[in-house]
């Protein structure tokens, strides 16, 4: 009886190790932050990655990935392949073949290099997802791998994500063809504080990117990024003085007018040396713009020192939400002095919103171009200087009249007769309150 209660023991412990080492999910220690690694061919085996198609959305402090991998056996021979990728940062993981779920093991690098002898063919990352699959001769799969991971927070709260930067170190992930589609979830361009590897020309209206490339052409993609406002919210919330907390709370949930009201006694007796005045003004303006109070809001940023702010980036923030106000009032002077500030600027952050907004079909990208805003500019400027000449040579011409200054003479008299009369009648028409017994 005790032996058997034994045997259970064991068996039920072997069950539950296999059940978490193979399997289609997993949950792992996530603390490292995804590296941007693609899928690797452990074992060398005569297996060519002919093409790979990679969708990625960034959710700020994680991603969502999801790529479909064409693998073909170039031999003539059946050939058993073992595929992997690193588990730094993936909290969950899913390969799949057609609708067939393929299970992985995890593994250490020093167990793959005992068994393989893999030397420098794949990063030595301490710990791997690892996949067996067989493919008959000439034969091709395709498979899809699906995973959700980490993103590293940075300095201020930004994060930055990063492909293909593995792919010039002779790994054995090179893939022939190859496209990425990355999508930014809540995208504001001037939340994008710098790229590499891609024109920012190339960021789409909601924040998509599309990109493609041979092996020889294949070179490192990143793109950081920052949530310009929560970051400024988290900057006064971490204050320990109530009033900066209550200020991010109240905008927080919405409550503008309120918010606006804080930010006004606060600047009247400013308590935390460590917070300055314009970042409770931008508070303020960006509670007023909200409200759509839009004199108010411009007013506020255009007395304001941006060098001031947190994050600096904020700045970008303010230019684009100008020239919004500026498109819709078609104030097309301000647009164009706008411009020159941006040109001036000479952060990266700032000149990708330029190169966005040039590009924009959301803007306007006819219209926000500097030599065509030149040209609306004078063509306004040649319209009010016709209209001065017109009534300037109406003014030469009624001048020129003989009869002009008896006219104006007669007008005169005419005018000042009306007011006379106009007086007298007022003065009739006051009663009189008699006080009766």
């Amino acid at each position: 009886m005790q032996l058997s209660k034994i045997k259970m023991t064991f068996i039920f412990a072997l069950v539950l190790a296999l059940s978490m080492t193979f399997t289609s999910a997993v949950y792992s220690d996530s603390k490292d932050g995804w590296k941007g690694y693609g899928l690797y061919n452990i074992n060398a085996s005569k297996v060519s990655i002919i093409s790979e198609d990679v969708n990625v959305k960034l959710l700020n402090d994680r991603l969502a990935y999801n790529g479909e991998f064409l693998i073909r056996n170039q031999s003539n021979n059946v050939v058993k392949a073992v595929l992997g990728i690193p588990v730094q940062g993936i909290d969950k993981i899913t390969l799949m073949e057609k609708n067939s779920v393929i299970k992985w093991k995890k593994r250490s690098f020093g167990s793959m290099q005992n068994e393989f002898a893999m030397e420098n063919r794949v990063p030595k990352e301490e710990f791997w997802y690892v996949y067996n699959l067989t493919l008959n001769p000439g034969e091709t799969k395709l498979l899809n791998l699906s995973l959700e991971a980490v993103q590293l927070q940075e300095e201020q709260g930004s994060y930055t994500f990063t492909y293909y930067n593995d792919r010039k170190l002779g790994f054995s992930n090179q893939v022939e063809k190859t496209s990425l589609y990355i999508d930014i979830a809540d995208f504001q361009p001037y939340n994008i504080l710098s790229v590499q590897g891609l024109d920012p020309a190339l960021l789409g209206a909601k924040g998509d990117i599309v990109l493609k490339a041979a092996l020889e052409s294949t070179n490192t993609v990143s793109i950081k990024y920052m949530d310009v406002t929560k970051a400024a919210l988290n900057r006064l919330q971490t204050s320990a003085m109530y009033k900066p907390r209550e200020i991010a709370l109240t905008f927080i949930g919405k409550n503008y007018s309120k918010a606006s009201s804080l930010c006004d006694e606060y600047l009247k007796n400013p308590i935390d040396s460590g917070i300055s005045q314009e970042e409770i003004l931008f508070i303020k303006a960006e509670s007023m713009r909200r409200l759509q109070n839009y004199d108010k809001y411009l007013a506020i940023v255009d007395a304001m020192d941006y060098s001031k702010l947190y994050p600096l980036e904020l700045k970008n923030k303010i230019f684009m939400d100008k020239m919004t106000i500026y498109i819709e009032q078609r104030n097309n002077n301000k647009l164009l002095n706008l411009y020159d500030e941006l040109e001036q600027e000479p952060s990266e952050s700032t000149q990708i919103l330029k190169a966005w907004i040039e590009n924009s079909s959301i803007y306007g990208a006819s219209m926000l171009n500097k030599s065509n805003l030149e040209e609306v500019v004078q063509r306004e400027e040649r319209a009010v200087e016709k209209e001065i000449s017109e009534l300037e040579r109406w003014y030469n011409q009624a001048m020129e009249f003989k009869y002009t200054p008896i006219i104006l003479f007669a007008a005169g008299l005419l005018l000042g007769l009306f007011l006379r009369i106009s007086k007298s009648k007022k003065k009739r028409k006051k009663s009189m309150y008699i006080y009766r017994m």
